[in-house]
């Protein structure tokens, strides 16, 4: 007698030979950890985030306050009581030097953020405006560019230091954490600095927009706002990220130097560039007011600058393996 066979179907999440399908972030990342040089610069760089975070709301982390003037200790060097030692006005090395170090990240990331919706925005427009369009704000980006960005940035500084202006005024922050002082300067750089990333928003776009499935999207209906949003846009964030990765040093570089001849914030505010100004003047006397904020500049540049790599590496498809 015939017994009947009844089929299962198959069940393809069972299959011990089915892979599992990973998309381009997941790649990305995990080609970013296996970035040993890049992904110590990333926990390195959040060490000191946290860190310079922490010192402000933790006063065991702090241990002086970095504004207190003790003239008794002055230009002391590195103790067991304070570790980076003392400034001229007594003040703690290491208190001030994390106070300083969380304000050049403030205007790092800061004036990436603005440059960032800057740059988009005027790259998105030039590629897919039309003609005109493209020609009148591609002449705007050369002539912004052209321009010495040092040179710039001090006239932008002096134009929007001390203006009783919204936001950026003169009185009390309006945006917590970010007082008048460092607005300021996070505009002058932004205004400066968004010529690059519009460049490759630009650049990147009219590629992309003759990409086959781009006319495809178009093909089937799709509006223009939901081509740009799924299929342009994404396919454009993974160079500006690097971009605005390697910028973020260039920024602190630039705050650095403006602090340096005198143009930084204002006190009692500081930064890692005003407290090499400051010490400079002071070098014969106590070089360790220059030496430990320039160690500090360096490992912030050294670190975004091996991050940037290593996201560029991990984020171009032509190195999956």
């Amino acid at each position: 007698m015939a017994t009947e066979t009844t089929l299962q179907p198959f069940d393809f999440a069972r299959d011990p030979f089915a892979t599992k399908q990973r998309g381009l972030w997941e790649m990305a990342f995990q080609r970013l950890i296996r970035n040993r040089l890049a992904f110590v610069s990333a926990i390195i760089l959040i060490f000191i985030t946290v860190l310079a975070i922490s010192a402000q709301l933790v006063p065991f982390i702090e241990r002086h306050d970095a504004t207190v003037q003790q003239y008794s200790v002055v230009n002391e060097g590195p103790s067991s009581e304070y570790w980076l030692g003392t400034d001229i006005l007594g003040r703690d090395m290491w208190a001030r030097l994390l106070y300083g170090t969380l304000f050049s990240l403030k205007i790092g990331l800061g004036t990436q953020l603005i440059v960032l919706l800057v740059g988009i925005t005027i790259g998105m427009g030039a590629a897919l405006g039309g003609k005109l369009s493209d020609t009148i704000l591609m002449w705007f980006t050369d002539l912004a560019y052209a321009f010495p960005d040092l040179l710039a940035i001090i006239l932008l500084r002096q134009v929007l230091f001390g203006r009783d202006w919204p936001i950026i005024g003169t009185g009390d922050p309006q945006i917590p954490g970010f007082p008048s002082a460092i607005l300021g300067t996070i505009l002058a750089i932004s205004l400066v600095s968004w010529v690059t990333i519009a460049r490759l928003v630009r650049g990147q776009m009219l590629s992309i927009k003759e990409q086959d499935y781009v006319l495809a999207a178009r093909s089937i209906g799709a509006s223009p706002w939901r081509v740009v949003r799924a299929h342009m846009l994404p396919n454009t964030l993974s160079t500006v990220i690097v971009s605005v990765t390697f910028g973020i040093p260039l920024a602190i570089f630039a705050e650095g130097a403006l602090g340096f001849i005198g143009l930084g914030v204002p006190s009692p505010y500081t930064s890692l560039g005003a407290l090499m100004g400051d010490g400079y003047a002071y070098l014969f006397v106590n070089n360790w007011l220059v030496v430990w904020p320039a160690i500090m500049v360096a490992i912030l540049m050294l670190c975004f600058t091996f991050l940037g790599d290593g996201l560029r590496d991990a984020l171009d498809p032509r190195t999956r393996k």
